[in-house]
């Protein structure tokens, strides 16, 4: 009985969670309240409140949704059987796509990343914090297979990576330089990252 119960409490939520994205999606997200969600399920404020204390913790189960399947795509590039530059190049591509598919294209999910990034979501930081734990896998790899310098901190080379990464990969950039070929810049990016990681070659001789 009470894993019935538990079970139809988690059907309940991940149906308030369908309908406050499809109204996200219709209606925008600042003009949908708790209360339209609760008239969209036929079901009264004060029971969606059982489900989830405030409209931020439904905002926050909803980006937690996205960044649950973009965390599933990257860690399928962290295990692709390839080299870590090709990975580095594929990893930030694909958040790049992501982004693009999910957040831009859609306008009024936009306002809610938007929100989520200025207001400094813990689901956000925790996002930050996957991301760049992945990269550091990858450029750990690259370290052990010879590809990049010994001396590079996978962490430090993580972070950097996130930090010049922003303007290919933060959903208002995209949007607003929606008419470049960003995909091009995410590329010409990675080259030169790759390059400050790249194994020194042997010193040239002197021409003096």
């Amino acid at each position: 009985m009470r894993a019935q119960r538990h079970q139809r409490a988690e059907e309940t939520a991940s149906r308030i969670i369908e309908v406050a994205q499809a109204l996200f999606r219709r209606v925008g997200y600042a003009k949908t309240a708790v209360a339209d969600i609760a008239r969209e399920l036929g079901m009264s404020s004060a029971n969606v409140y059982r489900f989830f204390p405030s409209k931020a913790a439904i905002n926050e189960a909803i980006a937690e949704k996205y960044l649950i399947d973009i965390h599933r795509r990257l860690d399928s590039v962290v295990a692709e059987n390839a080299s870590a530059a090709e990975r580095l190049e594929h990893f930030v591509l694909e958040q790049h796509r992501f982004n693009k598919s999910q957040f831009v294209t859609e306008r009024r999910m936009h306002d809610m990343v938007a929100c989520a990034m200025e207001e400094n979501w813990p689901v956000v930081e925790a996002h930050i914090q996957a991301v760049q734990k992945m990269l550091a896998a990858i450029v750990a790899d690259g370290i052990r297979r010879g590809e990049f310098r010994a001396d590079a901190v996978p962490e430090e080379a993580a972070k950097a990576i996130c930090s010049a990464s922003t303007g290919v990969l933060h959903p208002a950039l995209i949007a607003q330089f929606a008419h470049k070929d960003l995909e091009a810049e995410a590329r010409g990016l990675v080259r030169f990252l790759l390059a400050a990681l790249a194994k020194p070659g042997p010193a040239r001789a002197s021409l003096t």
